[in-house]
């Protein structure tokens, strides 16, 4: 992607918020993408006396940017050399012993979702920042079919970012890509104990910044989907609290006069009436949705945030 207008504000806001960019790592060399004005913006929050179009004719690439907002080292990770990354490596393997805890920021600005073996590229990132550390992601979460191998889901960050690999999420964003629109914090799914789902219209990122809390060995155990986890936690304690069947219940005979209940039902109900009503019950769901949900995001796991409070750190 680059560091377009959206990509910049989301910079500016994990600097309002306290992360560290003193030593950061960049996955592919950053290009400055942004418009003026949104540059400008994150320039006049910070303190910075610079004139963003100047700024931007000057700087090809993000490494400047990055040292405005107090990096002294900045390097890139590529793994081709065609843009003059001083890091080559194909995160799809294994980094060298000498890549882990060195960084204190490791900013993916949509790498990821171009790299096969996710997890190990997840990995590789994860293991290459310092405790106390962040990793700053900007992803594609919807309708960006084609423009890489994945898209990503707040399920997938949550459950990778945990205290079991050594990280806490600070925040998920998403934001549609579009001009003016808003941002959305967005609860883990485990909390609200339900799928965080999104059928929208327009090209949306998916934004995140987690910080290493503790040194660990990342995916010892895989992650669950949670309601899946959910699900088998509550079927194991069931399994112990109730009575088996009597020795004289066939399983088989039960599924039957389940199977057999169904078709005299249906014996009932005759094809030219079955049709219809199914007709006027997927219409009338139909009409509540559209009376209820004027937006996509109107869920109770999403949240609007102002672009003002986001990119000045004030979350609440």
């Amino acid at each position: 992607m680059g560091l377009d207008n959206a990509s910049i504000k989301f910079v500016c806001a994990a600097k309002s918020l306290g992360v560290d960019f003193s030593n950061s790592l960049m996955l592919g060399r950053q290009r400055l993408l942004s418009d003026a004005s949104a540059l400008q913006e994150v320039f006049a929050i910070h303190g910075i006396n610079l004139r963003a179009t100047e700024f931007l004719h000057a700087n090809k690439y993000g490494e400047e940017f990055f040292s405005l907002l107090g990096a002294h080292e900045i390097n890139s990770m590529d793994y081709s050399s065609y843009e003059g990354a001083t890091i080559l490596h194909d995160l799809n393997s294994p980094i060298p012993a000498d890549l882990n805890q060195r960084f204190s920021v490791v900013y993916d600005g949509g790498t990821i979702e171009h790299i096969f073996n996710v997890p190990q590229a997840l990995k590789n990132c994860m293991e290459m920042v310092q405790v106390g550390g962040h990793f700053l992601q900007v992803n594609i979460a919807n309708n960006y079919m084609g423009h890489g191998f994945w898209q990503f889901s707040p399920e997938l960050l949550f459950r990778v970012f945990s205290p079991a690999n050594g990280y806490e999420v600070k925040i998920v964003l998403l934001h549609e890509v579009v001009s003016q629109r808003a941002w959305y914090v967005v609860s883990d799914p485990d909390q609200v104990h339900q799928r965080v789902t999104l059928c929208n219209s327009n090209p949306t990122y998916i934004l995140t910044i987690a910080k290493r809390i503790a040194k660990c060995e990342i995916f010892s155990q895989p992650p669950l989907q949670s309601d899946y986890s959910a699900i088998w936690s509550r079927s194991d304690r069931a399994s112990r609290t109730q009575p088996q069947p009597s020795s004289n219940s066939n399983p088989e005979d039960q599924v039957s006069k389940k199977i057999a209940q169904k078709f005299r039902m249906r014996r009932y109900l005759s094809k030219s009436v079955e049709k219809p009503l199914r007709v006027i019950c997927h219409r009338a769901l139909a009409l509540k949705t559209a009376l209820t949900r004027t937006s996509p995001f109107n869920r109770p796991y999403y949240r609007g945030i102002s672009e003002y409070k986001l990119l000045r750190g004030m979350l609440e």
